[in-house]
């Protein structure tokens, strides 16, 4: 699955779309311009190597962005500008200096000036004493809205991130076995994503051991670690394609699992499939929480807290904007997470890999894939099937 010409890319309409979504918002509130930086920046750029601020006008003028002077010390801005086709404004600086110098060339010396996320105080502090007259607010949320409802053009991205995460799985089926330390299944999973096209930002994390979990923290550890007959490993995507993010989660057992684990991994499949009934258009966060809840309980095993169902895109994870939270029903029941309720909309990207804790409390077992919200249920992504994976 390396590169061609039909891999999906992002074109000039879909730029123009966000634009002219993000600048609708702006000034409905007023707002003269957005200054932002990290995923706010990559989503107005497609990615410029080395840019660090971007300052979006409320008008037409075009989005200005602001590039590390290393990466310009050397070589003509053109470089850059030649290759890719987002962007025309290019300008060497590495702090606030920089996005001042560019909004008083706006004139907006005096004007109302959105920050987008990302912002430090000492940027903050630099924009409030430099320009005097200026009023700051806040536009994340308008971002974290605009950003909520992917395109299809972000779809067929996401689509094969999570493609490049099969090529991982296949190779890591392949190849792990019992001796290997865990950071050496790690480096053949992330090669796989390379030779699949994913970026080279591409990775994936990696629990293991006979008491199966899914936590950052031990999938650090397990680096060094030895595999043993009998493990059981969890592996959690953060594949990347274009700059978007492809996340679901994937077990394998070194050995024939125990009949527990084989029963665990039946009620997986069987409390995502419940939650699955109830992705649509209209639905909310609550319903899918609840499904998740009402299965686990009848299967006899636990639920989780983190139930390993959320949204992503760019970042993992993403949470919906205020445009689409409303109250919880039931905020006695928990688990909702930190975007609290919501209402599902077409568009939304999803993973759901509903997380099962043994009766003991110990074991812990997800699985699941990627999907899309749809207006008359979802649309996965990839073709990988849900499934406890055995390396012997």
């Amino acid at each position: 699955m390396a590169e061609d010409r039909n891999s999906p890319q992002l074109s000039l309409r879909e730029r123009d779309r966000r634009y002219s979504g993000i600048r609708q918002r702006l000034r409905e509130q007023g707002i003269d311009c957005a200054v932002v930086r990290g995923s706010n920046l990559f989503y107005l750029s497609n990615g410029v190597k080395g840019e660090l601020f971007g300052v979006l006008p409320a008008d037409d003028k075009p989005l200005a962005v602001i590039v590390n002077r290393r990466h310009l010390v050397d070589i003509s801005p053109r470089v850059l500008l030649d290759s890719q086709d987002w962007v025309i404004d290019l300008k060497p600086g590495f702090d606030a200096s920089a996005v001042v110098e560019k909004l008083k060339e706006l004139r907006l010396d005096n004007g109302t000036i959105g920050l987008g996320g990302g912002i430090d105080y000492r940027f903050y502090n630099r924009l409030k004493t430099t320009l005097s007259g200026a009023k700051i607010v806040d536009v994340s949320d308008i971002f974290t809205d605009v950003r909520t409802i992917k395109s299809e053009e972000e779809n067929a991205l996401i689509d094969r991130a999570n493609r490049v995460f099969d090529a991982a799985i296949k190779r890591v089926r392949e190849v792990a076995r019992p001796g290997m330390l865990g950071k050496q299944v790690v480096q053949e999973g992330i090669r796989a994503m390379w030779e699949a096209g994913g970026d080279l930002e591409s990775t994936l994390s990696f629990n293991f051991g006979p008491v199966p979990a899914q936590n950052p923290i031990l999938a650090d550890l397990c680096m060094t670690r030895k595999i043993e007959k009998g493990d059981i490993g969890t592996l959690t995507a953060h594949a990347h394609y274009r700059g978007y993010a492809g996340h679901s989660d994937q077990e394998i057992s070194f050995g024939e699992p125990k009949p527990m684990h084989r029963e665990m991994f039946q009620a997986v499949i069987a409390i995502r499939e419940a939650v699955l009934k109830q992705v649509k258009d209209g639905a909310t966060q609550r319903d899918l929480i609840d499904a998740y809840q009402k299965a686990c309980g009848e299967s006899g095993f636990k639920s989780s807290p983190h139930s390993q169902i959320h949204q992503y895109g760019i970042d993992v994870p993403e949470f919906p904007g205020p445009a689409y939270r409303i109250a919880d029903t039931k905020p006695e029941a928990g688990g909702l997470g930190g975007a609290g309720n919501f209402v599902l909309k077409s568009g939304m990207i999803y993973s759901i890999s509903p997380t099962v804790v043994g009766k003991e409390g110990k074991d812990t077992l997800l699985g699941g894939t990627s999907l899309i919200v749809t207006e008359s249920g979802r649309r996965d992504h990839g073709d990988r099937k849900v499934e406890m994976l055995v390396a012997s």
